[in-house]
């Protein structure tokens, strides 16, 4: 089965010092993202949604610019990549999501990610 890529940029109004927590670390996540996240000592990250969990492995990050997870297992070739975006115009500070899964519903994705996203700016006030 094909991969399909959704992407989309979100604004915010915080530094990307701020935002970077939040994409970056299983806290982070948790707080926003799953409903829990764990790491463990492999430094494997363990995403959990309606109790069914999700490994994923934190291939690259670069700090206070990007993380990206490849899951594995049953999830193998699904990846979910951050970026933090600045305008070269305003400074303005973006987040930059990438979500490559079985799911091709453009709409649900849509759906699921401004509601992800609107979490995540009530919690960083942006």
């Amino acid at each position: 089965m094909s991969k399909f890529k959704f992407t989309q940029e979100f604004p915010f109004k915080t530094s990307p010092k701020v935002l970077y927590n939040y994409i970056s670390t299983a806290g982070g996540l948790q707080q926003w993202f799953a409903d829990k996240v764990t790491m463990d000592s492999n430094h494997l990250f363990h995403f959990t949604w309606d109790t069914e969990v999700h490994i994923a492995e934190l291939t690259s990050t670069r700090l206070n610019k990007s993380t990206r997870f490849d899951f594995i297992g049953s999830d193998e070739g699904n990846f979910l990549e951050f970026k933090l975006v600045t305008s070269e115009i305003d400074n303005s500070i973006f987040l930059k999501v990438t979500d490559c899964s079985d799911n091709d519903d453009h709409n649900d994705l849509e759906t699921v990610w401004k509601g992800l996203i609107a979490e995540l700016k009530e919690i960083v006030g942006g």
